[in-house]
């Protein structure tokens, strides 16, 4: 989502304030929003920046006695937002330990805003136009400190290579993260690495690999960094950048008609990545929807491809949007018979919810000098969503106080055992709500963003309810509203 950054201005500081500080303490860096980017009045197909979808990002650049870049975060909250507007994030932070003596200054450096919109997370990337000055400083005076150690491989590594990491004196049980800075260790940047299976132990050792980006990373020295969130390790790497002509694309057959299977394989490719392998015409256009297939840790593949368009006089494999791919000739041939490519667009649906009635009925109770429970049921909500993407939702409920002519039972007294479900058919679970008092915000149902693709579905939202009656209670007829909110 592009964002205005010429309107945007930050406030830098550091948490614990100290005088001085020591090598080896661990300080929090504090991003603090002094005004916001807007959201341009002409973005293309969306008309708003939608609630809570947006997290921004950071780095902030060490000099003087340390010198490094350190990243920063917030949280995705912000609130709906129309074009032309200011998109109100939350403030970042992050952390960052002392390693050198003398005066540290801190400067922003530049910041993203990743925006979910249509099931993808889309970066825009902010940089300043003009020299941005020193945010804070802090002088650090020297200490004692073991620093964590870590162990990257001695000799040349290839980019989409799969690389083990181990070390020592973490953070026991920390939550590791792994970085390819330059070999200076200014430019950090986590997504050179694809994926990782680092762990730290309840010692504080540090084992696992990482595997790192296969485009983009050029012959080098580099240098990985791991942080348990406190502390951070270095050492150098020596990588090798992948070759695409080096590689081999093989088919069984070179020609048939529509329908034809042809098995693809290949050597030499990325490995552990996954290709892109579809039908293409004399143009170069892709005829066809695409398949999917993973590379071998040895960068081998083998798959079935049917060819479905009359069009076609190559299949190419893919890897990334970076690579131009490679291709084998296929010529379709005549069978007698005609073929039709079919095609069809899919539009992302909303979040609603429906209820079968407006309705509860407490029924009747006769005081009798001791506090009672009456019971009834809310009416069944159905949440519908279609939208196709990971956000996930929320139901949650409120009530407000019971009142008659003469007397009030407080919102208190009203409880609720939610129970959810999901619809046949649907691709994602539903987790119900706590059992307890409604108050003034209790969940119904809830489900969790999605981290293996998009969620929706259908689901039913239903709740036993439960009515304290005081003792002495005045009599009368009492009503109140529950109100249901989905976000």
């Amino acid at each position: 989502m592009p964002i205005d950054p010429s309107r945007t201005k930050v406030d830098i500081s550091v948490d614990p304030v100290k005088p001085t500080y020591r090598v080896g303490d661990t300080i929090t860096v504090n991003w603090k929003w002094l005004s916001y980017g807007i959201v341009p009045p002409n973005t293309p197909i969306v008309t708003k920046v939608e609630k809570d979808s947006t997290l921004p990002k950071g780095k902030i650049g060490l000099s003087g006695a340390q010198t490094r870049e350190m990243d920063v975060e917030g949280e995705r909250k912000n609130p709906e937002t129309p074009l032309g507007q200011e998109l109100i994030v939350t403030d970042m932070k992050g952390t960052v330990t002392l390693t050198d003596a003398g005066v540290v200054n801190l400067t922003p450096l530049q910041h993203s805003t990743w925006t979910m919109a249509f099931g993808f997370d889309s970066e825009t990337r902010c940089l300043p136009t003009t020299p941005v000055p020193v945010g804070a400083s802090i002088t650090v005076e020297p200490g004692e400190v073991q620093l964590p150690v870590l162990q990257a491989p001695d000799g040349d590594v290839y980019t989409g290579s799969t690389i083990a990491l181990t070390g020592s004196r973490f953070a026991p049980n920390g939550t590791p993260q792994v970085a390819l800075c330059a070999a200076d260790g200014s430019g950090c940047d986590a997504a050179k690495f694809l994926t990782n299976t680092l762990a730290i132990d309840a010692q504080g050792n540090l084992t696992g690999s990482a595997t790192l980006y296969p485009f983009g990373i050029e012959d080098g020295r580099y240098v990985v960094r791991v942080s348990d969130g406190t502390k951070e390790a270095t050492d150098t790497l020596s990588i090798k950048a992948f070759v695409p002509g080096q590689r081999v694309l093989t088919a069984d057959r070179a020609s048939g008609p529509v329908g034809t299977a042809v098995k693809l394989e290949g050597h030499d490719w990325v490995p552990n990545y996954e290709l892109q392998i579809s039908g293409v015409d004399a143009d170069g256009n892709i005829t066809d929807v695409p398949i999917s297939v993973m590379t071998s840790p040895d960068g081998r593949f083998s798959v079935e491809y049917v060819i479905g368009a009359a069009e076609d006089v190559a299949i190419r494999a893919v890897a990334g949007f970076d690579d131009n791919g490679m291709t084998v000739p296929f010529r379709v041939t005549d069978d007698g018979t005609l073929g039709q490519s079919i095609t069809g667009t899919i539009t992302p649906g909303g979040l609603t919810m429906t209820q079968a009635a407006t309705r509860i009925d407490f029924g009747t109770t006769t005081l009798d000098g001791r506090e009672q429970t009456m019971r009834a049921a809310l009416n069944r909500v159905t949440v519908v969503d279609a939208r196709g993407s990971a956000l996930g939702w929320q139901l949650t409920g409120s009530v407000s106080d019971l009142k008659s002519d003469r007397g009030t039972i407080p919102a208190a007294n009203v409880a609720w055992t939610p129970s959810c479900a999901a619809a046949p058919g649907s691709p994602s679970t539903v987790t119900s709500g706590s059992t307890g008092p409604i108050g003034s915000g209790a969940t119904l149902c809830s489900q969790a963003p999605g981290t293996a693709g998009p969620t929706g579905g259908s689901f039913t939202a239903d709740a036993a309810l439960a009515l304290t009656v005081p003792a002495f209670a005045t009599p009368g007829t009492y009503g109140g509203t529950i109100t249901l909110t989905l976000s």
